[in-house]
């Protein structure tokens, strides 16, 4: 079965905090905020999950040009490290030497949906609001292709990933949409057209290059200091 395709819609940065949520206490207890200083002269703000010990799954485009990472879960902060980097896919993964989860993770799904299984399945993306992290509802509303740009917005790319009936704002990148305990999807985009319609990017059909980097390292054609 094709797939349907979507065009760009808009690329989001975040904000950082304390977690605190009753509903969904695992994705929460595994969820960071990621803060990037570099050439930008702003700071990258986004959210990221554990998904194994010491790493920690975002989108790559807060991370863009950046010469200093911080990683913060409630109180505590430990200095980040880019070891796997898709500026196609918008997918990265950051290193921490220090467990700042007490040991909690999310593990990504070993089987995401399919076309036919995706839609109306529900979970949650834990994301900032006010002063807090909520553990946000999250409808898959059908599985699609992605056309868009890279991370730096030059050349064209597809990404594999779903269409979601949520109330995705600016600030949540990075956050990874949880099913059934499992991490399906990472938060990419917001619609400009409808409030409640976003999209996130399948990091299992989509992180060829992720986990290629993570055996072998980073293609030192990647530069990770472009803005």
């Amino acid at each position: 079965m094709k797939l349907p395709a979507i065009m760009l819609v808009v690329a989001l940065s975040g904000l950082t905090g304390c977690a605190d949520d009753t509903d969904a206490t695992a994705p929460v207890d595994a969820t960071v905020t990621i803060t990037a200083t570099g050439c930008r002269n702003t700071l990258g703000q986004g959210i990221g999950t554990v998904i194994d010990t010491g790493l920690v799954l975002t989108a790559a485009h807060t991370l863009a040009g950046s010469d200093e990472i911080t990683v913060t879960h409630d109180d505590t902060s430990a200095t980040g490290t880019i070891v796997a980097y898709d500026t196609e896919m918008d997918l990265a993964l950051i290193a921490v030497d220090t467990d700042i989860t007490n040991g909690a993770t999310i593990a990504l799904s070993a089987k995401p949906p399919t076309t036919d299984t995706a839609t109306d399945l529900t979970g949650r993306a834990v994301v900032r609001r006010g002063e807090r992290f909520v553990a946000l509802p999250v409808t898959i509303a059908r599985r699609v292709i992605i056309d868009t740009e890279d991370v730096y917005g030059e050349g064209s790319t597809t990404r594999p990933g779903y269409e979601l009936v949520a109330d995705i704002e600016p600030g949540d990148s990075g956050a990874l949409v949880v099913i059934d305990g499992e991490g399906i999807a990472v938060v990419w985009s917001r619609s400009r057209r409808t409030d409640d319609r976003a999209w996130a990017i399948d990091p299992i059909r989509g992180g060829d290059t992720i986990r290629d980097h993570l055996a072998n390292g980073i293609d030192p054609e990647i530069d990770l200091e472009r803005c």
